[in-house]
């Protein structure tokens, strides 16, 4: 439970760090291009007021109406103050026409020198006696060639960078509230982000304790569609094949405890007949039946533990594998002689078909007959009385090319049920279903049917009919 709250109090920590750390980034950008607009709009509405007064006066001047020139200048300073400080003409006679703030009244002398000729444009900045910084505006006027007088306009800086300021306050004042509110909210959805997190985790952690408690009944029950959904199906699917193995482990213990247990009972009792053979001077065909029982169970747990040292070498990736060209047409032969007396004895039929001519393929002979072999005696196991077992070959395979060629293991025995037929290749699944009964194995041989033929990179199936027969098929590699 710490963990988990840890969880999702870090979850919620590195979100509202991160959001926290998004809006200092994006409020400071603000702020500097906030801060660079308002003196752009400032300097702006400055040229732009500074070139409406000159473009009033020009007319009057030209009609030589100083009257309208003085309204002008008067009207300049009252609509832009304080902006503007002072605003004035001077002509070619050296009549200056001047106005500026109320406030500044008392140092008219003063600001009135600032009115004066010039024949170029000037912006230049300097401080007052007052200590105000002043932005000051200059151009000459031409008429018929010549310079008939000169405007002037003093702009505050002081007023500029105070309005200025007054801007970046209220916006700093926003931003404050926008970051708190989005914090308050950042952090609220976080904390939930962490909980939706973490509480399907903490289903997880618990249904892994009760797995490892072993309680396999398990299932999570998380109706979502992103990865955590796809984390607890996935994980709904493990816990249920976990039981599907546990079962399956259950059924191979029972299944070994029978194939250990029947060859070493028979082993066991013979060993005590032929003793007491030797005791009772028991006939030589008595003592040899006993020790032929012997080597047969004998036989059987050898072949049942090769089979095991032989899986686990294969999923070591350490089962060592010698190639060599060879024709598969003997090696069916072989393996079908091989099963003809349990055939008899058992009133079936086993039986070899080559179709065409088989090439040789680079194989390891003996792997292969452990193939075949495990298939036929599946098979046989399956297959009823006056049934047969068939196996064919082909010099070319139907599913996978001219490159291959196929061979198959066909009875017609009980059958497969159609949702079992992908799964007789698993590790010590048995097919169950009531219909038919069936007899026990280890449910290892078709895993290591399916493993080496893996091995020389070919591929292996099935096809049934329940009730009818099934056909084990693979490919080689030509």
């Amino acid at each position: 439970m710490v963990c988990l709250m840890n969880l999702k109090a870090k979850i919620t920590l590195y979100v509202s760090f991160l959001l926290l750390i998004v809006i200092i980034a994006v409020s400071y950008n603000i702020f500097v291009t906030q801060k660079k607009i308002l003196t752009q709009q400032i300097s702006e509405n400055r040229t732009r007021a500074f070139k409406s007064f000159v473009s009033m006066c020009n007319e009057a001047i030209k009609v030589k109406d100083d009257i309208q020139v003085n309204h002008a200048v008067e009207l300049l300073v009252s609509t832009y103050k304080p902006s503007v400080v002072y605003a004035g003409y001077i002509n070619s006679n050296n009549v200056v026409m001047f106005a500026s703030r109320d406030e500044d009244r008392n140092m008219d002398s003063v600001l009135k020198t600032r009115i004066k000729q010039t024949n170029k444009d000037y912006i230049e900045v300097y401080p007052s006696l007052t200590g105000e910084q002043i932005c000051e505006f200059a151009t000459p006027f031409f008429f018929n060639g010549e310079n008939v007088g000169t405007f002037v306009v003093g702009f505050s800086q002081t007023n500029m960078k105070e309005q200025i300021d007054n801007g970046i306050s209220m916006m700093l004042h926003k931003i404050k509230i926008i970051v708190i509110v989005t914090m308050i909210i950042g952090v609220i959805l976080s904390y939930f982000l962490g909980y939706s997190f973490a509480k399907p985790i903490k289903k997880l952690t618990n249904a892994a304790e009760q797995i490892s408690k072993g309680n396999l009944d398990v299932e999570i029950k998380v109706n979502r569609k992103d990865e955590i959904g796809k984390l607890s199906n996935t994980f709904n699917n493990m816990a249920k094949q976990i039981k599907e193995l546990d079962s399956m482990k259950d059924s191979f213990v029972s299944s070994v405890s029978h194939e250990l247990r029947s060859p070493l009972s028979a082993i066991d009792g013979y060993c005590d007949l032929l003793i007491e053979c030797v005791n009772n001077n028991y006939s030589k065909e008595q003592e040899l039946k006993g020790l032929q029982i012997i080597k047969q169970a004998t036989v059987r747990l050898t072949n049942f533990i090769n089979n095991i040292l032989d899986l686990a070498k294969m999923k070591a990736n350490k089962l060592e594998v010698k190639k060599i060209d060879a024709d598969v047409a003997p090696i069916i032969d072989e393996i079908v002689t091989l099963y003809q007396p349990l055939a008899t004895q058992q009133k079936k039929r086993v039986y070899s078909e080559i179709n065409g001519n088989i090439p040789k393929i680079n194989i390891d002979v003996e792997k292969i007959k452990q193939v075949i072999t495990n298939l036929v005696s599946n098979a046989m196991k399956f297959t009823k009385e006056n049934g047969s077992v068939g196996v064919k070959a082909f010099p070319t395979s139907k599913g996978y090319g001219d490159d291959y060629i196929e061979i198959w293991v066909q009875d017609d025995g009980v059958g497969i049920p159609k949702q079992q037929v992908d799964l007789v290749f698993q590790k010590f699944y048995q097919v169950h279903d009531g219909e038919f009964k069936r007899p026990k194995g280890t449910g290892l041989g078709l895993t290591i049917v399916f493993e080496m033929v893996k091995l020389h990179k070919g591929y292996v199936w099935a096809e049934s009919d329940l009730g009818k027969g099934t056909t084990f098929k693979f490919a080689l590699p030509k």
